[in-house]
């Protein structure tokens, strides 16, 4: 039996509990069930179960003699230095959840560069000298030259040690320190380091908080600082996890609003690290640990790494992390390192973040005095990122870590194609800190209209006042890649109102750029398309529900979306008419009231539509009822009935002055009908009703009788002239009227005399 097997018997037997989550056994790394059979003291994390206590761990781990290295308040773990025939008596008690080793890193450095003379180089600026380069590759130099130092922000360092007695510091405020190696409060190199151990943490916090004018200003140099010495260079330059959990716990303690962090690796010491597929965000403990610092209000910067010779998903922990800010390097000009680490992580989010300079960067030395050299790394991108978030943190304290991050990533120099080599790009930081919200168009809000005289307006949030008055280009174009403008101004105002009537149906699209005082922009992109609506929208008579009423003057209503004055208000003109010949009946022009009631009463029994003609100016749209619709008679009959044709036989002018013969019937039954003259061996002559293009539904009501009652008249609709459907005179002879209706078929016969 292996040693997991043997572990999980031993678990399975160990818990009587009924309880689920004390009943499930604690797993074990298999990194560390492959050293179960050998008698060895490791580094390991132990998971505590929800409901357990840190201190009951702790007392398994005084139990096993154990010693103890870190407590996590956040991972609900401790690390603990065991020996491996612990094991099971640590698995045995139900206390813990999971045991995994304590990772140590082998730290993988960039290209190494000489240290640079002490003498003066070559002044690229007055005031910042040769370290005005990153400043003016984020776009930083008109911010710094405002005063904007960060000062009141807080930040904490994660790294090496920090020689904090050197004279690049000596205005520099530090209001914690400690060191997480050797666990005391001094993170100068001690007698048991290396003799350059704090040489990569005071270049890193250099290009922060230095103060040298004319030779090295960092971008931060007012902010107050928290320095934790988490990395022991000694033992082959290892560095254990567990401290840069507690120091990021640590530093929240202490209010820290940004934490730079440049401790990436890729490599790992006694076959313990993490594999990469593990880069997911959700297992390396020292990822879990910076987004949870995250959660907390805390911006984290990690520099990505230094494998980038590796290829793809070569980033390390914890810019693995979904919530940090992972920083590729880039020379001076903008191209990325060629060791810079890429992503994806393993789950398939783009990583790095963002880029930043880490090629000849230039630093503090700390093993020389006054001196300074160059130095390539992630390691230093990181720090050149962090300043310029401490900045945006001085500027605008009530963003979030998240909206920091998306506020330089839209300002990034690769924002339209963001890929896992540079992410977005090197960020325009004071772009970034002038509109971190962007442009945000804030009307319309839905994409059809509700004018045809639209109102945009947008907002830029927060913007500085040392960025204000900020102007702004709208274009407004037909389709969403702006080949047809038909509006391009500028405005200082936030809103834009379009005067000219857009037709029904019309598509806008729209594309603001602002531009601040301080020459920062930022462009909201082709947005939209936006559709004008229908001009005029019938509320009446318009549904099959409402095809039929008996108001003999009903009211017709209808709507319309907003127009400006000018060139509002809409005028109407409306226009009811006959359905079967298609002649107006009653219309009145120049309305301004979206209603109209008839000045005399409709024919009952005749069926009718209407429209309304909406005018602005020199244009104007014409809408009509999708329906027609009926006036019917308040005297429903009780039963159905079709009458005698009259006169019978026809043609008879004498008795009507007309050559037709009118067809009368009472309908009790609302439903399909049809009225069709027949020959006596049942062939269809001629259709009277339905009409073409219509469904040849009625309601119930008397049907033939004339639209204004004449005695002896008819309903035009509802009278045979002799012809056949063709239009061809029917032959002399006998016929019949047959009716169809939900009650029933009935008969009248007619006697044809033929032409008269």
């Amino acid at each position: 039996m292996n040693a997991r097997v043997a572990a999980l018997a031993l678990i399975v037997g160990a818990f009587p509990s009924p309880n689920a989550v004390e009943a499930q056994p604690t797993t074990i790394s298999p990194r560390l069930e492959r050293l179960a059979a050998r008698d060895t003291v490791v580094a390991a994390w132990l998971f505590v179960r929800p409901g357990r206590t840190l201190d009951e761990a702790i007392a398994l781990v005084t139990a096993v003699q154990g010693d103890m290295r870190r407590r996590s308040r956040w991972l609900h773990a401790i690390s603990a230095d065991i020996r491996t025939t612990t094991f099971d008596e640590l698995l045995r008690h139900g206390v813990l959840r999971h045991i995994q080793p304590v990772v140590r890193f082998r730290h993988r450095p960039a290209p190494e560069r000489r240290d640079i003379p002490s003498a003066p180089a070559a002044i690229e600026d007055s005031l910042y000298g040769p370290s005005a380069m990153p400043f003016r590759a984020l776009n930083m130099l008109g911010l710094a030259n405002l005063g904007l130092r960060a000062q009141g922000v807080r930040i904490a360092v994660l790294d090496t040690g920090f020689e904090t007695e050197l004279a690049a510091f000596r205005t520099t405020r530090v209001v914690a320190q400690y060191d997480f190696v050797f666990n005391d409060s001094i993170v100068r190199n001690e007698p048991e380091d290396t003799p350059n151990a704090s040489s990569h943490g005071t270049s890193v916090w250099s290009l922060l908080g230095a103060n040298v004018p004319g030779r090295m200003i960092g971008i931060a140099p007012d902010a107050e600082y928290v320095l934790a010495k988490t990395e022991d260079v000694r033992s082959e330059t290892r560095a254990e996890e567990d401290n840069l959990v507690a120091a990021l716990e640590w530093a929240d303690s202490l209010g820290v609003n940004v934490v730079s962090i440049s401790l990436g690796y890729s490599n790992f010491d006694d076959g313990f690290g993490y594999r990469p597929d593990e880069f997911n965000g959700d297992i390396a403990v020292t990822t879990v640990a910076a987004d949870m610092a995250v959660e907390r209000g805390i911006v984290v910067v990690t520099s990505a790494g230094n494998a980038g010779q590796n290829g793809p998903r070569s980033i390390t922990t914890p810019a693995d992390g979904d919530s940090v800010i992972a920083v590729g390097a880039t020379d001076s000009l903008g191209v990325l390192a060629s060791f810079s680490s890429r992503g994806p992580t393993a789950d398939g989010r783009i990583k790095p973040d963002l880029t930043a300079p880490g090629v000849a960067v230039f630093t503090v030395d700390a093993v020389a005095a006054n001196a300074f050299r160059r130095v390539d790394g992630t390691s230093f991108s990181a720090p050149i990122l962090a300043g310029a978030v401490a900045l945006m943190r001085q500027i605008h304290p009530a963003l979030t870590p998240i909206e920091i991050r998306d506020a330089l990533a839209a300002a990034g120099s690769n924002r339209d194609a963001p890929n896992s080599n540079v992410g977005f790009g090197t960020p325009d930081v004071t772009s970034a800190a002038t509109f971190p919200g962007g442009i945000r168009l804030t009307s319309p809000q839905d994409s059809v209209l509700d004018t045809v005289t639209p109102r945009f307006s947008w907002t830029v949030g927060d913007t500085p006042a040392f960025a204000t008055p900020v102007s702004y280009r709208v274009r407004l174009a037909r389709d969403a890649q702006l080949q047809t403008v038909f509006l391009d101004t500028t405005t200082t105002n936030t809103d834009l109102t379009v005067t000219q009537p857009q037709r029904p149906g019309s598509q806008i699209a729209v594309d603001i750029e602002a531009t601040a005082a301080n020459t920062a922009a930022v462009t909201l992109r082709e947005v939209g398309p936006f559709t004008t609506p229908a001009w005029v929208e019938l509320v009446d008579f318009n549904t099959p529900s409402e095809a039929t009423t008996r108001e003999r003057r009903p009211t017709f209503r209808w709507k319309s979306p907003n127009v400006t004055t000018p060139p509002g208000p809409f005028t109407y003109r409306v226009e009811i008419i006959r359905t079967r010949t298609g002649t107006v009946e009653i219309a009145d022009s120049n309305l301004t009231a979206m209603s109209f009631t008839p000045p005399r009463d409709l024919e009952v029994n005749t069926s009718y539509r209407w429209r309304v003609t909406a005018r602005l100016g020199s244009d104007s749209t014409v809408t009509e009822s999708a329906i027609s619709f009926l006036i019917i008679d308040d005297d429903v009959p009780s039963i159905t009935l079709l009458l005698q044709n009259f006169p019978n036989p026809f043609p008879n002018p004498a008795a009507t002055g007309a050559s037709t013969t009118c067809i009368w019937f009472d309908l009790a039954t609302s439903g399909t009908v049809s009225l069709a003259i027949l020959d006596l061996r049942g062939h269809v002559v001629r259709t009277l009703f339905p009409a073409s293009g219509t469904d040849g539904r009625l309601e119930a009501g008397r049907y033939g009788r004339p639209p204004v009652p004449v005695a002896g008249s008819c309903d035009p609709d509802f009278a045979w002239d002799g012809r056949a459907n063709d239009g061809t005179q029917a032959p002399r002879g006998v016929y019949i009227a047959r009716l169809m209706t939900p009650d029933g078929a009935f008969h009248k016969r007619i006697v044809y005399l033929g032409p008269s």
